[in-house]
């Protein structure tokens, strides 16, 4: 049993250290940078990137904003990042690009700015056929689907779950409703950037 939970210590230390290469405080600004990762694997947003952004907001009261670059990751991590930015009432800043499921990030902010030369990035979200065949395999018999058919149908109520929860944290945080539907319009392979006066215009630049 001890040597269980040591190993299980030194596997969380280790995801811990990989996760705060993306993590750089200074004085009242904790920069958020994806890209600084070492492993590949993990440049991007994750749930340990959640677990040490708490923590690190726990331990330092005084953070003021989060600067941010990141071309995005998993959406519920995000979506639960969002919440904990919120909540420390941080203001959100783009240097470079933020992309994704960083925008919920950025849009978590109380003042939100984008440094000039740098970009917002939206798209929709996607979920690849090997995902979908794992997540059918593994959840089958606790939802009862007898067959991809009955997956299929959950998926489709899923996603408008998905597509709502989206539109409304949007207009939540002050977004004009028009330009929340078109973040939609770009696929999972491509990318919209609106301009800066755009961003402006609905509210998703708040200075």
């Amino acid at each position: 049993m001890k040597q269980t939970i040591l190993i299980i210590g030194l596997i969380f230390i280790a995801f811990t250290s990989w996760a705060n290469e993306k993590f750089v405080l200074e004085d009242k600004i904790l920069i958020y940078d994806t890209t600084k990762a070492t492993d590949e694997t993990l440049a991007e947003i994750n749930w340990e990137d959640a677990d040490v952004l708490a923590q690190i907001l726990l331990d330092n009261p005084n953070i003021k904003t989060l600067q941010l670059n990141s071309f995005g990751g998993l959406i519920d991590a995000a979506v639960y990042m969002s919440d904990i930015i919120i909540d420390y009432e941080l203001d959100t800043d783009v240097v470079g690009e933020c992309a994704s499921a960083c925008t919920f990030l950025f849009l978590a902010g109380e003042k939100r700015t984008i440094q000039r030369g740098s970009w917002l990035g939206f798209h929709q979200g996607s979920w690849d056929k090997d995902s979908i065949k794992e997540h059918f395999e593994y959840n089958k018999e606790e939802y009862g689907w007898e067959n991809a058919f009955e997956h299929s149908s959950w998926i489709y109520k899923d996603t408008q779950k998905q597509i709502f929860r989206d539109m409304e944290y949007l207009i939540e945080r002050g977004v004009e409703p028009l330009f929340a539907i078109k973040t939609m319009k770009a696929d999972s392979k491509d990318m919209w950037y609106p301009r800066r006066k755009e961003l402006e215009a609905a509210g998703v630049i708040r200075e």
